[in-house]
């Protein structure tokens, strides 16, 4: 999941609509689209969901059949967009964008992760296709009213009649939008612009897609990314709240080792342990001024508010930097509210971001029927309230086929970048381990202290770049991740110590 990507609107909102008005006055860059591309381009302006940050690029569509074995069935449009390269010599393989989730559409992740690659384009086109059901692409969209809500109690019935209702009303049947049928339409776009070779970059979820569309399609490859790496033999849910625990734990064992932390916030994770104990005895009422709408509003908080809370505020290294300080200010005065007010922050427009619907087809097919059920989460910071939301939901939702073999690790001589945090608490380092001992041409790095989609990291942005531009992992120069550190410490909400 990439909800840590949320952190970096509140960095951005000072940019306006004006940029892509602005940029849309800029002469058109030069382009590797070639001759034999079919698909229509124009102009457009690309948003991020409830900001104000937006991107110009060229924009298309490519329709599909929704089921591939009835070409001649239900057809739904593939939503593309592709940034040209900035300099005039343009190298014939793109960059594509696998984005994460699942749910999210490559299209707005496009809006974030622009800076990141703004060198990777100075010489390569960037494309990005809304993977069928997010975005753009048939969007399957659900009403969020689960565990995302930090005044919303998990109410397992209620969720399992807004499941229900959801697939009443949905546009679309639910069994093809698995990652598979997904990848199968990257293909197709790239046929249908006519390139040779691409170059694969996937955070999160989408290190799952792009290691599925490498299995399907080899030959067509020539670099794989991975930012935040999801192995395919895990069951997406599974590991998540031992995960979690694991990144807290990491943030409060840095605290203690960082002297001016260490003085000031003397609370750690069985003190956090504690304040949840208290909590499930005694819920609190509190009064908040929701960070996005200026106004006041009240909330239950519990045990599980305070899960969520935490869980959320770890997907970034700078949320995780003022971790010690609200929790040491929920134990020593009780005022729960500035954690609360943080979390609304860092989760503001995550419902509008991910596709349910899509999300839900991807791990009730993909998933569920590998997740133990019988692992009980329950001395964890989250609970199973994960675990617990996934099997409600797949009861109802239809699943549809996987291949076999499917959780299989994939196997390929690719040059490959794996990249992830220290402190991640979805996607850890050993994830990333894992997943390249079956990539003998491989380079895995992790970054000190920091936690989910790393490659906005410049250190890591500019190893990536040099990667792609030569095409392997030969002289690579790593050294910079030596250097790298995490966020430091809030001592107060005004921030660290100058």
């Amino acid at each position: 999941m990439c909800a840590g990507q949320i952190s970096l609107v509140s960095m951005h909102l000072k940019f306006t609509a004006l940029t892509a008005a602005l940029a849309l006055l800029v002469p058109l860059k030069a382009s590797a689209l070639p001759e034999s591309n079919t698909i229509e381009f124009s102009n457009c302006v690309l948003g991020l969901p409830g900001t104000t940050l937006t991107a110009s690029a060229q924009c298309g569509m490519l329709e599909v059949p929704e089921n591939p074995d009835q070409p001649d069935g239900r057809k739904i449009s593939l939503n593309i967009a592709y940034a040209k390269a900035t300099s005039p010599e343009v190298a014939p393989d793109p960059v594509f964008i696998f984005a994460g989730g699942p749910g999210q559409a490559a299209t707005e992740t496009w809006v974030i992760l622009r800076n990141v690659l703004n060198k990777v384009r100075r010489n390569r086109d960037i494309v990005m296709i809304d993977q069928r059901g997010t975005g753009q692409s048939n969007k399957l969209d659900c009403p969020r009213d689960d565990d995302e809500d930090l005044n919303q109690e998990l109410d397992l019935d209620q969720l399992r009649e807004l499941t229900r209702s959801c697939l009443e009303n949905l546009d679309g049947d639910p069994r093809f939008y698995t990652t598979t049928h997904g990848m199968r339409d990257y293909d197709a776009v790239r046929r249908a612009m006519g390139f040779d070779k691409i170059n694969l970059l996937g955070v999160s979820y989408g290190t799952r897609s792009a290691q599925v569309y490498l299995r399907m399609f080899p030959d067509t490859v020539r670099t794989v990314t991975l930012d935040s790496v999801v192995p395919m033999q895990l069951a997406l849910g599974q590991e998540h709240a031992p995960m979690l625990d694991r990144a807290v734990s990491e943030v409060f064992q840095d605290c203690r080792a960082d002297a001016t932390c260490s003085e000031l916030f003397r609370s750690d994770e069985n003190e956090l342990l504690a304040l949840q104990q208290a909590l499930r005895e005694s819920p609190q009422n509190i009064v908040i001024v929701n960070p996005t709408t200026g106004e006041d509003e009240e909330i239950l908080f519990t045990a599980d508010t305070l899960a969520v809370a935490v869980r959320f505020l770890s997907y970034s290294s700078e949320s995780q930097a003022v971790l010690p300080l609200l929790i040491h200010e929920a134990l020593t005065t009780g005022d729960l509210s500035r954690m609360a007010s943080q979390a609304l922050l860092v989760m503001s427009g995550l419902s509008e971001m991910l596709a349910r619907g899509m999300e839900l087809s991807v791990m009730c097919a993909e998933d569920y029927p590998f997740l133990d059920f019988n692992d009980d989460q329950g001395d964890t910071i989250i609970g199973n309230i994960l675990l617990d939301v996934v099997r409600t939901s797949c009861e109802v939702w239809p699943a549809g086929q996987v291949p076999q073999g499917f959780h299989e690790p994939v196997e390929s001589d690719v040059p490959v970048l794996l990249v992830s945090g220290q402190r991640d608490p979805v996607t850890p380092p050993h994830y990333a381990a894992r997943v390249a001992e079956t990539f003998p041409n491989s380079v895995n790095l992790v970054a000190r202290g920091q936690s989910h989609s790393v490659l906005r990291n410049v250190c890591l942005r500019d190893i990536a770049t040099e990667f792609i531009k030569n095409g392997g992992i030969e002289d690579l120069d790593t050294s910079c991740v030596e250097d790298i550190r995490p966020s430091p410490f809030f001592t107060s909400l005004l921030g660290p110590e100058p």
